[in-house]
């Protein structure tokens, strides 16, 4: 067992709003120069979701929004 697999496991036993904060902190630490480049995939869906915008098929929300929808669906908000 590696010091990742058993990092890992503990992870698994945190309440959800914790693995959500473990998760924010673990983003933190890694300098953007060093994130791996995204996949194609990922880039193709991005341009996809750019062009819905852009010819007005996907709707948008201000971030104070989004940002409370996802607090609480993490469970970070109640």
């Amino acid at each position: 067992m590696t010091a990742f697999d058993d990092v890992l496991g503990a992870a698994w036993n945190l309440r959800p709003d914790e693995r959500v904060r473990l998760i924010d902190a673990l983003i933190e630490s890694v300098p953007p120069d060093e994130w791996p480049p995204p996949s194609e995939q990922w880039i193709a869906e991005a341009r996809r979701r750019s062009a819905e915008y852009d010819a007005g098929r996907m709707p948008s929300s201000p971030w104070p929004e989004v940002r409370q929808r996802a607090r609480r669906k993490a469970g970070l908000d109640g």
